[in-house]
């Protein structure tokens, strides 16, 4: 009889142990990563549940843009929002009206590691909330507009320097149009620059680096929206650019792609979230020349570069907050992401964890390594609750940035017209 009592008693004692043991946390994440961030994204969450086998992430993608952040605003309506979220930084200010965040206060995020020093100033002010001490989401990465570039082109036109970098590409537009010129002689018919010039988020994202750069803003509390000239300038600029032939004119995006993939143009200007491919091609044997990756071109007296930036947040419900336990659980999440993040620059974002983005591995990972030291130079859109990716002034500036930049009408029509409707916003 004790025997039996002693069998039970242990078997009871061991199904505990083992529940206690397999016990995990749902932890409900959703994102807007598709294609290439998708599937790095599930290996990385694949990743973390191997180093942390108490926790379950039970992930979600869904259409990106405004379609996604409706969904999460309804969901958090309702009580059924997720623990955890993928959030462009640039839409904080957009989005704080609508109580959507559960700002995570600086003692949470020391608790796993995290501290504002191990961050580029740029990314950590961006997401501070307006509370001393909170922030609305962690900054996970940067994806930036850059310079794609085929080297064998460069070199041939004589812009190569001893190191393998561009050289005459920066300081003015002269010495740019300059390098084209050289650039379009070896190009031919095809222009020498790829470049969406048809697409007001491609102009935009390219004409706010150089707006900064020759020393203007997109927007100023006491000078509204495009104050001074520096919008007109920077896309006189980028209209010069397709009346001179370096650019289609009305250039669609598979295009222009097309022909820098194919060799017949010689940089392409876009996102770095094309570096996968175009990686995958190089090591496919399927690029016909040297490829390499830049910060784009310094137009103006200082060099700037505009990021994106993707962030992990907690939505908030006052329907049905988040618990204590997942909350834990969330912070362990973002701990371990921001201390792991050097296979998610292999999809060509960069890395604002100071920790990752200045070690040797990612100051020489080819190809980013062309562009490891923008943390210092980029900027963000200013905080003004209308702008924001995929925001309200993106409608505005596809009535006008376009027809500016491809002569259906003035420049001057262009940036006024958008100013007019922005600032009506405003």
């Amino acid at each position: 009889m004790k025997k039996i009592i002693l069998s039970i008693f242990t078997s009871i004692i061991l199904s505990v142990t083992s529940f206690s043991a397999f016990a995990k946390t749902e932890v409900v994440w959703w994102d807007l990563l598709g294609g290439g961030d998708g599937v790095r994204m599930a290996s990385l969450i694949e990743a973390f549940e191997r180093d942390n086998p108490d926790i379950d992430i039970v992930n979600s993608t869904l259409e990106w843009g405004p379609p996604y952040y409706a969904k999460l605003q309804t969901s958090a309506a309702i009580g059924e929002q997720p623990d955890i979220a993928i959030y462009h930084i640039s839409r904080y200010q957009m989005a704080k009206g609508t109580n959507i965040f559960s700002p995570i206060s600086i003692d949470e995020l020391a608790s796993v590691g995290i501290t504002a020093d191990q961050y580029y100033d740029a990314f950590w002010n961006k997401a501070k909330a307006d509370d001393d001490g909170y922030l609305y989401g962690l900054p996970f990465d940067g994806p930036l507009y850059v310079m794609h570039v085929n080297l064998d082109m460069l070199e041939e036109a004589g812009l190569l320097d001893e190191n393998g970098h561009p050289t005459g590409l920066n300081g003015d537009f002269d010495t740019f149009f300059a390098a084209m010129e050289k650039l379009q002689a070896i190009t031919g018919d095809t222009p020498p620059l790829s470049y969406t010039a048809s697409s007001q988020y491609t102009i935009y994202w390219w004409m706010l680096s150089i707006i900064k750069q020759i020393g203007g803003e997109i927007w100023t509390e006491d000078g509204g929206y495009c104050p001074g000239n520096e919008c007109e300038i920077a896309m006189q600029f980028l209209a010069d650019l397709v009346d001179k032939g370096y650019v289609n004119r009305n250039a669609d995006g598979a295009t222009e792609q097309g022909n820098f993939v194919s060799g017949k143009s010689a940089i392409y200007i876009d996102g770095g979230w094309n570096v996968p491919t175009h990686v995958d091609m190089t090591r496919k044997n399927e690029l016909p020349f040297k490829y390499g990756v830049f910060k784009v071109p310094q137009l103006g007296p200082k060099m700037a570069a505009m990021l994106h930036g993707h962030t992990l947040v907690i939505p908030h419900s006052d329907v049905s907050p988040i618990s204590d336990e997942k909350r834990a659980a969330v912070l362990r999440i973002m701990g371990w992401f921001s201390k792991n993040s050097l296979y998610w620059a292999t999809a060509g974002h960069y890395i604002p964890h100071k920790p990752t983005a200045e070690s040797p591995f990612y100051q020489n990972m080819w190809p980013n390594s062309g562009y490891a030291d923008v943390g210092e130079v980029g900027f963000f859109e200013p905080n003004h609750p209308i702008f924001g990716i995929a925001g309200p002034t993106y409608d505005v500036m596809g009535n006008w940035f376009p027809g500016g930049v491809n002569g259906d009408i003035s420049v001057e029509e262009a940036i006024q017209g958008a100013r007019e409707e922005i600032e009506s916003m405003m």
